[in-house]
């Protein structure tokens, strides 16, 4: 019988758990620069390449929000998977004496491909995380830098420019 890791069934729900504190979807960063009223009159306001300058990153923050959104996506439905498998290995364990060489090759099968989606896990799971970290602190920088308000006549030029309808 293929070797059976307890500790590996065991520290897979801990890890799915850990992964369940991920923040919702990406922001839509562009739509909501862009749903910003136009700085008052008499209002400090950014100068139009640095207008520009923010909805480009405003574009390329939703473009990286997407793949998060994406990796975390798959990683979810792995993990559902191997719980799936999770529970089919705990409930056929106590009846494993009673089985055919046919049913123990399907178990071992689970086992296997349920100790891949582990493995999997672990090395996919800290790159995702690295990965939202850094988007995060991509769009508080954003956040900070593109604070400051913007006049109309800027903005629709720059959309115009930008091709932002």
């Amino acid at each position: 019988m293929a070797r059976f890791s307890v500790l590996m069934l065991a520290a897979l729900p801990t890890a799915l758990l850990l992964s369940a504190d991920r923040a919702d979807a990406a922001r839509p960063v562009l739509a909501e620069f862009l749903a910003r009223a136009p700085a008052e009159p008499g209002q400090p306001a950014m100068s139009a390449l640095a207008l520009e300058a923010c909805l480009r990153k405003a574009g390329e923050l939703d473009g990286t929000g997407v793949a998060i959104d994406s990796a975390i996506s798959a990683i979810e439905r792995e993990t559902a998977e191997a719980m799936f498998l999770q529970h089919e290995i705990a409930d056929e364990m106590p009846r494993l004496g009673g089985y055919n060489e046919e049913a123990l090759d399907a178990f071992q099968q689970r086992i296997r491909r349920h100790e891949e989606l582990a493995k999997k896990f672990q090395a996919e799971f800290p790159v995702y995380r690295a990965r939202q970290e850094a988007y995060d602190a991509a769009v508080a920088e954003f956040d900070r830098d593109c604070a400051r308000g913007f006049t109309a006549s800027d903005l629709a030029a720059v959309k115009a420019k930008l091709g932002i309808k």
